[in-house]
């Protein structure tokens, strides 16, 4: 499952759905937890940095996988993403971290690296060496405070051997290809692209690991969806229409305002989206609020779920990360999670992992 991060309003608990919903995770055979990093904005906005929940989470789950999704690599050094999850590591016993990393492209969240922004994408790329090296023992370079060139490892090492990493995706081939080129993982969703183009990027993915010399069948390939199993159809798009619809306003706001830096790109192309009128907006908000329900979520009835992920396994992904966080109530949720488990198991035909067992 994957937390997308929404501010609830509750202000007495606002992490209880998080600690609820891992511990049903857990509990159901899910396989993993992906906790996101924060927008300044209520998009996401419950994360300012994911390992801090994720070592909450070390203690209370027994066998899920705790992932980030995705590290913002450009606004950290290399070194503390990996101290930090080597921390997660060692708290929840060993192999269950994982990470993904992303440039980012939200341009208020470099107000805490702006002279990164211009190289975020290779800034990103290239922490992936240094992250792997320090995951394995060694030492990188760094200059000290005294103007010094010394080399440092991390503390405390981390008991896993390896640390399983993904490149996330918007939509962009150029980041497909590179992931493959990396021999990392894939995490990706269907804002800005359809299945049928991402069905075709998978395979630019695959490719692009055989030709580097990466096993092409090895990677995993992982979708976020958004998530609510109910009784019926009808109950999901009256329980979900209007949470979705904010989620989608606070995308599209997002980026309106990454396309007026010059900064988003989506599918691979770069947005040049004239001022839109409230009205354009609303139209815009729910032509996109119904195409995301019909196609491109676990919005639904199980039979309706089921056959998107036959779907999206045809496409070539290995693995859903269920985006789960809004409902009408916490218990709505967790029920949905309940219903959904089943198809997680391999005995159903055509499933493929949602945070499987």
């Amino acid at each position: 499952m994957f937390f997308a991060g929404s501010v609830p309003a509750d202000r007495t608990d606002r992490y209880r759905l998080v600690h609820d919903a891992a511990a049903a995770a857990d509990r159901l055979g899910y396989e993993a937890i992906w906790l996101p990093e924060r927008h300044f904005d209520v998009f996401g906005g419950l994360f300012p940095n994911p390992s801090v929940l994720a070592a909450a989470l070390a203690g209370t789950t027994t066998r899920c996988h705790l992932r980030a999704g995705s590290v913002v690599a450009p606004l950290h050094d290399p070194i503390r993403i990996a101290e930090e999850w080597s921390v997660v590591d060692n708290l929840s016993g060993g192999g269950r971290v994982g990470l993904s990393i992303g440039s980012g492209w939200n341009t208020n969240d470099f107000v805490l690296a702006p002279d990164r922004y211009e190289t975020r994408v290779a800034d990103s790329r290239a922490s992936i060496a240094e992250l792997r090296a320090l995951w394995a023992g060694r030492r990188v370079a760094r200059r000290n405070g005294s103007g010094r060139t010394v080399e440092v490892a991390i503390q405390p090492p981390p008991l896993s051997s390896e640390l399983p990493l993904w490149l996330t995706a918007s939509g962009n081939p150029d980041t497909f290809i590179a992931a493959g080129r990396l021999g990392t993982n894939l995490l990706t969703h269907l804002l800005g692209q359809d299945l049928g183009e991402l069905a075709g990027k998978i395979k630019l993915y695959r490719d692009a690991r055989a030709t580097a010399g990466h096993d092409p069948g090895s990677g995993r390939v992982t979708l976020m969806l958004h998530t609510l199993a109910t009784a019926d159809d009808a109950q999901a798009w009256t329980a979900a229409r209007a949470p979705l619809r904010s989620y989608l306003r606070s995308a599209l706001e997002l980026e309106l305002r990454a396309s007026a830096g010059g900064g988003r790109v989506s599918g691979g192309r770069r947005l040049a989206l004239p001022a839109l009128s409230e009205a354009v907006v609303e139209e815009l908000l729910d032509e996109r609020t119904r195409r995301f329900f019909d196609d491109a979520s676990l919005l639904g009835a199980v039979p309706k779920c089921l056959a998107m992920l036959e779907a999206v396994a045809a496409a070539g992904v290995d693995e859903v990360a269920c985006l789960i966080d809004f409902g009408p109530s916490r218990q709505f949720v967790l029920d949905s999670l309940n219903r959904l488990a089943p198809l997680a198991r391999p005995e159903v035909e055509g499933a493929v992992n949602v945070g499987t067992p």
